[in-house]
């Protein structure tokens, strides 16, 4: 388990999908916060425009950072 809670969050950024591993200490991370906490995090996300974030919780620590969240669809 993890000492705080991770979470995968997926977004599109110039029409292509991406995904990136948040710590965060609540239990719940809904979009509009994820969205925020990305934009703070990641210099290259600051003044980015993010479309359709989604958030799953990571529970296990073999779940890893590399399980894609979001797919676009066609």
């Amino acid at each position: 388990m993890f000492d705080k809670p991770h979470y995968l969050v997926s977004f599109i950024l110039d029409n292509q999908p991406q995904s990136r591993t948040l710590e965060h200490d609540a239990e719940h991370l809904d979009s509009r916060q994820a969205e925020a906490l990305l934009k703070q995090t990641f210099s290259e996300l600051k003044d980015a425009r993010l479309s359709d974030v989604q958030v799953q919780k990571r529970t296990r620590h073999e779940q890893g950072n590399n399980i894609p969240g979001h797919y676009q669809q066609p």
